[in-house]
């Protein structure tokens, strides 16, 4: 038998820090953007992931049209702590302020 195809994955996670209590994460498989959530820093183990009890959020500029897409956020710049969205217990969605 001959191989006819070798494909290496790369996963790459990459974070960003604010100045207040959140974190925010991207999570690249080669090329792709797989996931991108924020994240309190205190329920983050040092590779990105969540801790029990940590929630991620994922933000949402529409208030009609609630859903998480998986699209890079400028972290930059960012201050729309506001539009932060996560899913509760029972699946719905719920932004950061109702909690």
């Amino acid at each position: 038998m001959k191989t006819i195809v070798r494909k290496t994955l790369v996963t790459e996670t990459r974070r960003h820090d604010f100045d207040n209590e959140f974190a925010y994460i991207e999570v690249w498989n080669n090329t792709s953007l797989k996931d991108c959530y924020f994240a309190e820093k205190e329920f983050l183990y040092p590779d990105g992931t969540i801790k029990s009890g940590g929630i991620k959020y994922f933000l949402c500029n529409l208030d009609y049209d609630l859903e998480k897409r998986i699209k890079p956020v400028r972290y930059k710049n960012f201050s729309a702590f506001e539009k932060l969205y996560f899913y509760d217990h029972n699946g719905n969605i719920v932004n950061i302020g109702d909690r």
